[in-house]
């Protein structure tokens, strides 16, 4: 056993220890930065959509008002 347990064999383990915590922690950034990049993708989506909603409502707003105007004028 004494043969087993010394400085090169200990340093060893803890270099593999080091390795499956590196590999662990190199897979759990991957992870969060694949959800950020999607998260960004959709945020970027939802900014297009909500510039063209915006587009369609001021359109809506103004011929909202022509019909509102021509009710007045129709009405006098």
């Amino acid at each position: 056993m004494k043969n087993y347990i010394n400085f090169k064999n200990l340093t060893f383990i803890g270099i593999l220890i080091l390795a499956y915590q590196n590999y662990e922690t190199r897979n759990t950034l991957n992870e969060l930065n694949a959800k950020i990049e999607y998260s960004q993708f959709e945020l970027n989506e939802i900014k297009i959509e909500a510039s063209e909603a915006n587009k369609y409502a001021k359109s809506a707003n103004t011929l909202a008002f022509q019909i509102q105007s021509s009710i007045i004028k129709v009405n006098e």
